[in-house]
């Protein structure tokens, strides 16, 4: 399975989403206050969605990880 990351943390209303590329669904999506909060306690690094050094395919399990521990988290 391939995934592709879509974020935009430096808006106003910040998102994060992991689509599945050959279905076209996201199976994470994070907005908001919720990204806001995330990156507030360091759960989220911003600089890890910009370093070209980071590997994406660690990312993406760091985030789904992640949505375990996350309350509400939509997967």
């Amino acid at each position: 399975m391939t995934y592709q990351i879509n974020a935009w943390l430096e808006r106003a209303d910040p998102y994060i989403k992991v689509i599945h590329k050959a279905r076209k669904i996201p199976v994470i999506q994070w907005n908001g206050d919720q990204v806001k909060e995330m990156i507030a306690t360091g759960s989220l690094c911003p600089s890890d969605f910009s370093d070209s050094r980071t590997n994406e395919q660690e990312l993406i399990k760091e985030l789904f990880l992640l949505s375990f521990l996350v309350e509400d988290s939509p997967i």
